[in-house]
């Protein structure tokens, strides 16, 4: 949703910004959607370069999962889980 609104914003700038030169921008706003994600791992990836990778910029918070407490049964991966209930969520 967010990569829609910054394309459109560009897009809307770019537009705006031809007006009066151009009356067929070559661009599409697929086409601006991948250049924003592609802009946006390579910044990361510059970050994560230099050691500076703002962590907490990248993280989201999600608020609004309903969860519930069940044992994980079905998760005996290890010997250590038991029947201790635990914060539980099913992703749809």
């Amino acid at each position: 949703m967010l990569i829609k609104k910054l394309a459109d914003a560009i897009y809307n700038d770019v537009v705006s910004g031809l007006q009066g030169y151009h009356h067929n921008p070559s661009i599409s706003k697929e086409q601006l959607e991948d250049d924003v994600v592609d802009e946006r791992l390579q910044v990361l990836k510059e970050y994560s370069l230099k050691g500076t990778l703002p962590v907490r910029d990248l993280l989201t918070s999600v608020n609004c999962i309903p969860v519930d407490c069940k044992d994980l049964e079905r998760c005996r991966c290890r010997e250590t889980i038991g029947t201790t209930p635990t914060a539980h969520f099913e992703m749809p």
